[in-house]
């Protein structure tokens, strides 16, 4: 357990770290290309992976998971993963190159066309790697893989600056994706040192595909859910509205799609290894989930309370109308944040099903009100639907994972209070300095009050965290050195 404990953090730390460290770049990428190119190119580029991620749900049909769940005959499951996984690629990328007319028709847009197709090259290229990329995983070999995530955000970086300043539009944006991939998977193949066999064994080919199903399924409602918004927007609202939404939702989601995510890809395979101890993985459980609460919280009150300014400063004026919606989904991007330790028990314990009932549940709530809220609201709608999905999911999930592991209401409350006591006392002081310093929209007396702001926050979060657990704060300072 405490070899297995010091692998999961350092995991966590360097996956984490190497998070911050592309959001950085991504970051510092965005406030450049959202000031060359405008709304309606972002808005093409996603609208074109609507379809991308429709058919890349296939690419693997959760035998990657299945691969980092399994407890035995690991060679021989990862040879023939191997044999499937590039057959569904190549496969999915002569698909979508037939269905890109009638994707682009439905979408209301002929212009995604040629990058749908461009796009679906991916798949042909992300294929061969997905198994190295999955040994990796399973053996928390996480430093490889940060080197190797950095390396391609490096890569994408570069290409998309260089390409936008040449006035080559959405393909700047695409040619950079294409660009990131293919280096992934380069470097997957380099760090593995795995190297495939000849061998297929039937019986392990249909045990993975009985996990994997339900992975697969549940990635395919999830795709509805995380999807259903874009493609509404976009054919609703029109290229330019999702242009905006996309943004808002992006800088909202970050603690699921940069923290949350990452975090989850190192405790399935840890929790995978102690998954028939149940009180090793009650106590994994609950430390996971306050290390995240610790995360989710504050910034999700940051967004809610400066989403404003911090719209200003990094994406320029012409990106105002996003700020509205961004205030919503900050509270979607809380509820996408707080599961990640569920998210991650259920499919270590053998319960993939479990995710996909809850995600079904939803999709459903999606179809029913974001098309109506749509209508009526505009973007503020979507982001109501889309914070209230991701909170019944929460209140669903609960019920499951106390019966899983024997928990209890005051263990998960003990888990978050924190980070949510923190992050009230924080967002109050916030909204009290607001009021008291001078009200500016720009110039230098803007960028003194966020620096104000900035700082009042970070030293009332700190102060507070470190008053309500300091035990907790002491060991975070001794897994970061």
């Amino acid at each position: 357990m405490g070899e297995l404990k010091k692998q999961t953090v350092s995991g966590i730390k360097w996956l984490v770290g190497s998070s911050f460290l592309q959001k950085a770049m991504s970051v510092g990428t965005m406030v450049i290309l959202a000031r060359i190119l405008g709304p309606a190119d972002f808005g093409l580029f996603a609208l074109a992976f609507i379809a991308i991620d429709a058919l890349g749900l296939f690419k693997s049909m959760g035998f990657d998971s299945a691969l980092i769940q399994r407890k035995d005959n690991i060679e021989q499951a990862a040879n023939t993963a191997f044999f499937i996984i590039p057959v569904l690629g190549i496969a999915l990328y002569l698909v979508l190159s037939i269905l890109a007319p009638w994707i682009g028709k439905f979408l209301n847009n002929q212009g995604v066309v040629g990058i749908i197709r461009a796009l679906g090259i991916i798949f042909v290229i992300g294929c061969f790697g997905k198994v190295p990329a999955a040994l990796l995983e399973k053996n928390i070999q996480f430093k490889k893989v940060s080197v190797i995530e950095i390396s391609s955000a490096i890569i994408y970086s570069l290409t998309a600056i260089v390409l936008a300043f040449s006035k080559m539009g959405v393909w700047s944006l695409v040619i950079a994706y294409i660009l990131k991939t293919l280096n992934n998977n380069i470097l997957f193949w380099v760090f593995s040192k795995w190297r495939p066999r000849f061998e297929f064994d039937k019986k392990i080919a249909l045990e993975m595909f009985h996990f994997g199903k339900f992975l697969f399924l549940g990635g395919a409602v999830w795709f509805l859910k995380m999807n259903l918004d874009n493609m509404l927007v976009g054919k609703l609202l029109g290229v330019m509205a999702l242009g905006l939404y996309a943004i808002a939702f992006n800088i909202a989601n970050f603690g699921a799609d940069y923290f949350g995510s990452k975090v989850h890809r190192v405790i399935f395979p840890a929790f995978s290894k102690i998954q028939d101890d149940r009180y090793d993985l009650k106590q994994a459980f609950l430390k996971t989930t306050k290390l995240v609460s610790i995360f989710a919280f504050p910034f999700c009150a940051v967004m809610f309370l400066m989403g404003d300014e911090l719209i200003r400063v990094i994406y320029g004026s012409k990106w105002i109308a996003a700020i509205p919606v961004l205030k919503v989904l900050a509270l979607a991007g809380l509820f996408n944040t707080l599961p990640v330790a569920m998210w991650s028990l259920f499919n270590a314990t053998g319960h993939p099903r479990a995710s996909f009932w809850f995600t079904v549940i939803q999709v459903v709530l999606f179809f029913l009100l974001i098309s109506p809220l749509a209508k009526l609201y505009g973007l503020i709608g979507v982001g109501i639907v889309v914070a209230l999905a991701s909170l019944v999911a929460i209140i669903v999930y609960i019920p499951f994972t106390k019966n899983l592991i024997s928990l209890r209401m005051k263990d998960i409350y003990l888990s978050l209070k924190p980070g949510l006591i923190s992050s009230l006392l924080m967002g109050l002081g916030i909204f009290l300095l607001k009021y008291a310093l001078p009200k500016c929209n720009m110039g230098i007396l803007f960028y003194y009050n966020l620096a104000t702001l900035t700082i009042f926050a970070g030293a009332v979060y700190s102060l507070s965290l470190l008053k309500i657990e300091k035990v907790l704060l002491k060991e975070i300072k001794e897994t970061i050195f």
